[in-house]
């Protein structure tokens, strides 16, 4: 099963090929945001906010196609939609950065965007792994909802992308954000949570482990909710009093 592990464990640690380690020192749980953590997805006026906005401080018509060219679906193809649209990459991304970081901040602090209801369930967790988050949202977004949120407590680290176009190319599943996350954290043995192939993937470029997270539905070794997930990785483990839940 996804999330398991054949280890021998003793009261503080785990033994592996004969190794003894600390447990908090060495698992740690990360945690895609968009769709995982946050529901920014199951209404998406925001975006479409932001990238007609876009458009539109542009001078470039708002039609569906357009939108399309500039949606988060097509981003690891921007330079060339920006060619179909007869603008400036490096223009055209500047402003469609800033708008879409201006609405969804926005929808975070009126309540459109909110975190799911299960992500309190991860405080099960914090006794035995470090917690953290690799997003393709920008920085800014990370830290919001961990502010916002009032998740300082639970996460220990939180990772998204940077702002300029040169920084579409570090993104999921480029490896370049966990890099940015081991120069943070202590854990050596990572898992991460995702809701896409793109994090299947990013989780292989980088040796993680994956579990797939399906909110709308789980098929095969899919978890539909954050509680599953969280029971399957307690299973992984036992308390350092030595008692298993």
């Amino acid at each position: 099963m996804i999330g398991t592990d054949k280890r021998l464990s003793t009261q503080n640690e785990w033994v592996d090929n004969d190794k003894a380690f600390p447990m908090k020192n060495s698992y740690g749980a990360v945690f895609d945001l968009d769709g995982v953590l946050l529901d920014s997805e199951s209404d998406l006026t925001w975006l479409y906010t932001a990238l007609e906005k876009t458009l539109e401080h542009l001078g470039i018509e708002s039609s569906e196609e357009n939108l399309m060219k500039i949606h988060s679906k097509n981003v690891h193809r921007f330079n060339e939609m920006s060619n179909e649209l007869g603008v400036e990459a490096e223009c055209l991304w500047e402003t469609r950065n800033r708008e879409y970081i201006e609405e969804k901040i926005r929808a975070m602090k009126n309540g459109m965007i909110k975190p799911f209801s299960d992500v309190d369930c991860l405080y099960e967790l914090k006794e035995r792994y470090g917690l953290s988050i690799v997003s393709n949202s920008p920085q800014a977004i990370v830290d919001l909802f961990i502010e916002e949120f009032n998740y300082a407590d639970l996460f220990d680290c939180g990772i998204g992308r940077g702002t300029s176009l040169v920084d579409l190319k570090k993104i999921k599943p480029n490896s370049h954000l966990l890099e940015r996350l081991k120069e943070r954290i202590q854990e050596e043995k990572l898992i991460y949570i995702g809701d896409s192939e793109n994090d299947r993937k990013f989780a292989k470029n980088t040796g993680m482990r994956f579990m797939f997270l399906s909110r709308k539905g789980a098929k095969g070794k899919e978890f539909d909710t954050l509680d599953k997930i969280v029971k399957c990785l307690l299973k992984s483990t036992t308390t350092k009093t030595g008692k298993s839940n």
